[in-house]
């Protein structure tokens, strides 16, 4: 029997296709030769608000868990004080609070998130640490849906950004937008994009995760943001990417001029009266294809393509006749 291991994108992006096509989680299971359970699983944990799922937001999740799941396991100290708080009656939250509040200065802060996970991970199942909690719940029930009360912390503004990014001399400074989750890359023009169904902060920046751990390092330094809060999570970019975030001033979205130029250039395919939920995911990734491989006047009418290759030092030529 071979040891677990974790699924890899490519076996999430064949999971999303054969679940796309219709077919049973058996035999998915068989397809990929995974246990069933393990499928069941990825559906059921990755699924979106829609009920879909979505092989990037998943990896995006799977990153963000991992990251998380290291926390409280492997400080001795902190998993010790959670487990006395937890049987003292204190709620995670109390615990979060506390910790951030400074309280005691030699344990980490981690977030009350952090803590449910910890409890509910399946290495403590065995400690029934849900018995600690108000309500008793052996499983974690999915937080109800409300507005988001993200607010973004850290935040610096644009004005702060170096002047070698406004002259786009240099590659890997990228712009963000929420019309789908579409990251614009100012030297190039290259366009990526992924379909949100939500907008919360987790659902982004997890999707974003996702997108920027297949770019090269090399070209993934910065990215620029309007005020949305579904930005809020923007700290994760820098830690797990090592991106610089920068913010627009409020209501001056004009000052991420490249994005919002191409967000004209989208509504030649993509109307402001069409409903997203109509398009594909196949018609908008053919619709950026299209895009990526269209000259630009600003780029000596190379396409965006060419222009990321020739960062990467690859002269590529293309040919459409």
């Amino acid at each position: 029997m071979r040891g677990y291991s974790h699924l890899s994108d490519d076996e999430r992006e064949q999971i999303g296709l054969l679940k796309v096509l219709g077919h049973s989680i058996g035999a998915i299971a068989r397809a990929i030769r995974r246990p069933k359970s393990t499928i069941s699983r990825e559906l059921s944990r990755n699924r979106l608000p829609s009920g879909r799922y979505s092989p990037l937001h998943a990896a995006g999740a799977y990153q963000l868990r991992r990251r998380r799941e290291a926390l409280i396991e492997k400080d001795r100290a902190l998993r010790s004080f959670v487990l006395d708080r937890l049987a003292e009656g204190w709620t995670p939250e109390q615990i979060a609070g506390w910790l951030k509040a400074g309280n005691e200065r030699r344990l980490r802060a981690v977030g009350c998130e952090t803590i449910y996970a910890f409890i509910y991970r399946a290495a403590q199942k065995a400690e029934q640490l849900w018995r600690y909690l108000t309500r008793h719940h052996k499983r974690r029930r999915p937080p109800r849906s409300r507005p988001s009360r993200d607010t973004i912390k850290d935040r610096v503004s644009i004005h702060e950004r170096p002047e070698n990014i406004d002259a786009r001399t240099e590659a890997g400074h990228w712009e963000g937008d929420l019309i789908i989750c579409k990251l614009y890359e100012r030297k190039s023009r290259v366009m990526l994009a992924a379909r949100l169904v939500g907008k919360t902060a987790a659902e982004t920046i997890s999707v974003m995760l996702a997108v920027f751990a297949r770019i090269e390092p090399t070209l993934r330094k910065s990215i620029t943001f309007d005020n949305d809060t579904a930005f809020a999570q923007h700290a994760r970019l820098k830690t797990m990417c090592a991106m610089t975030t920068w913010f627009c001033d409020a209501y001056a979205s004009w000052q991420k001029g490249g994005v919002e130029n191409a967000n004209g250039r989208l509504r030649r395919w993509l109307p402001r009266q069409i409903d997203l939920d109509n398009v594909s995911d196949e018609e908008i990734q053919d619709i950026i294809l299209t895009a990526n491989l269209t000259p630009r006047k600003c780029l000596g009418f190379k396409t965006p393509f060419q222009a990321i290759l020739k960062e990467l030092g690859k002269d590529v030529q293309i040919q459409f006749s």
